[in-house]
């Protein structure tokens, strides 16, 4: 029997490609990235909030392969595949990068990869020196080698956040005829503390993407144990949320939400530790979002 995936796969890669494109591309035989190139890219600060304290990323970068990812073959097939389909393209996948990083090594390149991605794109990333870089620049089967970029949680002053709470809906207002029941959504963002009284028991344990924990939950910064990361919670709030301050409702109170710690506190370049993630971080959450049991069918990928 064939099944269509549970989630759109294609997509999912649409969205990176959209995010990858908004760096000057590099593709193969372009020069190397200048050092200013990537520092620029390491100080993104997003649209929304303040100045945000330094982070720096080194030379650490996106490496985009031409082999076929899941993604890739599911859309050739008009998104029906079976799971054998799926977990033999996912193998295919894993093993295309496994070659192509062999074969650096014989050219004298060492590549030690800190994410590597099989579900909604085929590549790595991994620190390289500029050298490096300009070789996987100009080396067949690459097709782009893009900086890792930071990203912060948005944020907005207590005075703007006082304003929009006067414009927000009634208490229990959410869209029309839409409760969600049954449906995944997968959350990446910061921590989520599944024990909050007002997420009534719809979120999973999740994944930490960004850490070891063994389940999603908010992190504490490493020199305040009572710093805890709050952005993911309260995001959470707003999609499954039920009975909250003011008897405020979530849009979708009867769906779950799937966390995906692909932010949090992290070492910036000033000897402390900021809230932030990493592009290859959300990827790497965007592969489990498809994929969470890691066994390269996607046949349980969160819905939403």
């Amino acid at each position: 029997m064939r099944w269509r995936s549970g989630i759109g796969l294609v997509a999912l890669a649409g969205v990176i490609a959209a995010a990858i494109v908004v760096v000057p591309a590099g593709g193969s035989g372009a020069p190397a990235p200048a050092p200013s190139r990537l520092a620029t890219a390491a100080g993104w600060s997003g649209l929304v909030g303040g100045p945000r304290t330094p982070v720096g990323t080194g030379e650490r970068v996106l490496v985009v392969l031409s082999a076929f990812s899941l993604a890739d073959r599911v859309e050739r097939v008009g998104g029906l595949a079976t799971e054998a389909d799926e977990r033999r393209w996912t193998s295919a996948a894993a093993a295309a990068q496994e070659q192509f990083i062999s074969n650096l090594a014989q050219q004298g390149v060492a590549v030690r990869p800190e994410f590597r991605f099989t579900r909604t794109l085929n590549g790595f990333s991994a620190i390289l020196d500029p050298r490096a870089i300009a070789l996987l620049e100009r080396t067949p089967g690459v097709k782009g080698v893009y900086p890792v970029r930071v990203a912060f949680p948005a944020s907005v002053s207590p005075g703007a956040l006082r304003q929009a709470a006067a414009l927000a809906p009634r208490p229990g207002a959410r869209l029309a005829g839409i409760a969600g029941r049954g449906v995944t959504i997968a959350l990446l963002d910061t921590g989520v503390d599944a024990g909050t009284p007002y997420l009534h028991g719809h979120v999973l344990p999740g994944i930490d993407v960004v850490g070891t924990a063994p389940d999603a939950r908010p992190q504490a910064k490493p020199t305040d144990a009572s710093a805890l990361e709050t952005h993911g919670t309260e995001m959470a709030g707003l999609l499954v949320g039920a009975g909250g301050p003011g008897g405020l409702t979530g849009v979708a109170p009867a769906a779950t939400v799937l966390p995906l710690r692909v932010a949090g506190w992290q070492a910036d370049a000033e000897g402390g530790y900021t809230i932030y993630g990493r592009t290859d971080q959300l990827i790497a959450g965007l592969e489990r979002a498809v994929d969470p049991d890691r066994n390269g069918d996607a046949h349980d990928a969160a819905r939403r």
